[in-house]
């Protein structure tokens, strides 16, 4: 038989792996919510004009929800949530193409403070921020720049008897009621006297300050305390020493380091940024939640490498910064977590 008249063999055909079919569907199911998403945003932005125009009555609906929920599969809640905050930016083109492009709840913190002529800077947050940062920036804008002529007693905190906390005007001081042994209660009201409850918070606070100050001086270690700061340690390593990490912890006891805020701590900060000098540096790591955390890699937190006292929320960061390098990477990489 020649060579020209060999029969050759069918190629046998290799259905894919089980880790490559699995990889193809996830990617499909990816595909397909990523577009479900779209359309969505784009129904929610077309609800006020169904609404004013009565469009779902004249397609036969018995309400505005039914409407949305067989067409679009939208919840009761959502459609509200939806027309709430589409009225509070309907003259608001720049936060709309928000709602496109995120979601609805992406602008629903901003809704209410957005003026027409701050809309396109409120929209820039929207877009750069996930919701849960963007909540917590918000409420520190309203502290700084919208509350600056309320009376210096709102920053104050007060322990209250019950019947204050309770009255129809009570005094313009924060409230807090705490949950203390009837021991404790009863030498704080022998300690107390006929001072103020906030006059003996202020000693305490003083005492607090200046004990910490003498362990770090003195290095006179108290149990779950302080005890000497260590020196600072440059390395090549990402991750804390230890001893460094306890102190940063327990400067702030295990809370967010940022001025007023009172949530666990979730990051160890580098104020100096470690990859720019690779030093861990225990007065420049700050214990932060994760919302104030983002907010420092988005560089709107002012004198940042001061004590936290002093820091200050900005409207735009320094782009000139050499920290803005490494904290355009960290974001890029979070992306909106």
């Amino acid at each position: 038989m020649t060579q020209n008249n060999v029969i050759k063999s069918p190629q046998k055909i290799i259905p894919p792996s089980r880790d490559t079919a699995d990889k193809i569907i996830h990617e499909q199911f990816v595909h397909y919510g990523r577009n479900a998403k779209e359309w969505t945003r784009k129904c929610v932005l077309l609800l006020p004009e169904i609404e004013r125009k009565q469009i779902w009555k004249k397609r036969r609906f018995n309400s505005l929800y039914e409407y949305a929920a067989k067409l679009a599969g939208m919840s009761r809640p959502s459609v509200d949530e939806a027309l709430r905050v589409l009225k509070h930016v309907e003259d608001k083109p720049e936060l709309k193409k928000v709602i496109e492009e995120k979601g609805i709840q992406s602008v629903r913190p901003v809704a209410t403070i957005a003026t027409q002529e701050t809309a396109n800077f409120w929209a820039n947050k929207a877009r750069e921020m996930s919701k849960n940062t963007l909540e917590v920036y918000v409420r520190e804008y309203k502290k700084q720049f919208s509350d600056k002529n309320q009376n210096d007693n709102d920053n104050r905190l007060e322990i209250l008897p019950r019947e204050e906390i309770q009255s129809e005007n009570p005094p313009e001081r924060r409230a807090i009621i705490i949950s203390l042994e009837p021991k404790i209660i009863a030498e704080l009201e022998k300690l107390k006297g006929d001072k103020e409850w906030n006059e003996l918070m202020k000693e305490f606070l003083e005492l607090r300050k200046q004990k910490l100050e003498k362990d770090k001086v003195n290095g006179e270690a108290r149990e779950g305390g302080l005890g000497q700061k260590p020196a600072p340690v440059e390395t090549k390593s990402i991750h804390i020493p230890k001893k460094i990490k306890h102190f940063a912890v327990e400067k702030t006891g295990g809370l967010c380091g940022y001025p007023g805020c009172t949530k666990p701590y979730k990051i160890l900060h580098h104020t100096q940024r470690w990859a720019l000098k690779n030093i861990h540096d225990p007065d420049h790591i700050i214990p932060l939640c994760l919302a104030h955390e983002r907010l420092a890699h988005h560089g709107l937190i002012d004198n940042e490498e001061q004590t936290t006292d002093k820091w200050k929320i900005l409207t735009e960061p320094v782009w000139w910064d050499a920290k803005r390098l490494v904290d355009e990477a960290v974001m890029r990489h979070r992306k909106f977590d």
